[in-house]
């Protein structure tokens, strides 16, 4: 999921795969050690009963990136403005993008400018820039970001800091390897994008 610096009187927003957004206090969190549980999150907000969360984000860092980015499994990409999600004052779950039926949120990101990546469970990938991206309102349904193929989906999508950055690709059958990100050609949005391994990919990471 997400680690993230915080204090006690910060607001924790957490995101799921059903594109809500609750948040809580983070004081509401206990305190615990290496050794503790923890807690649920759901003991924390009102989670529906198939609902998982994807992201989580604190408020107080003032350098919270301007935008946030949702995708979907079914290659759709949502770009908005974060304060749209930060000046709400509902304690209970608030609608963060339309999500069709047979669709989900499978990853959710904080940006600013920087170029994406979203990678496929069958091996294809695609690099875009987001600035051509046009924000949208908050319970908008978003676009494409991706043509995919019958019976693939996205599984992971990547924020570009660093050209020098690698990506780690996780094969299903436990093969790893890492690629660098400039053998990823930046392409336009809505394109079916190149191949990035030949085996079904269950994750990646920059």
């Amino acid at each position: 999921l997400d680690v993230i610096k915080t204090n006690t009187v910060d607001t924790i927003m957490f995101f799921t795969n059903k594109g809500k957004m609750y948040r809580t206090v983070a004081d509401n969190i206990p305190n615990g050690t290496n050794t503790t549980k923890g807690v649920m999150i759901s003991s924390l907000v009102k989670l529906d009963n198939d609902e998982r969360v994807m992201a989580i984000s604190s408020l107080h860092r003032k350098s919270t990136p301007q935008y946030i980015i949702f995708v979907t499994k079914n290659g759709m990409i949502k770009k908005s403005y974060l304060e749209e999600y930060t000046k709400t004052n509902r304690n209970t779950g608030i609608a963060a993008l339309n999500v069709k039926d047979g669709d989900e949120v499978v990853d959710i990101i904080f940006q600013d400018e920087e170029d994406m990546v979203l990678v496929t469970k069958n091996g294809m990938s695609i690099k875009f820039a987001t600035k051509d991206v046009t924000p949208i309102g908050r319970v908008a349904a978003g676009i494409r970001g991706i043509k995919l193929k019958e019976n693939d989906s996205v599984v992971r999508a990547l924020s570009v800091h660093k050209n020098t950055d690698t990506v780690a690709i996780i094969t299903q059958d436990g093969i790893g390897k890492r690629v660098k990100i400039n053998d990823f050609p930046i392409q336009a949005r809505n394109g079916i994008g190149t191949i990035c391994s030949k085996k079904e990919i269950i994750g990646a990471e920059m």
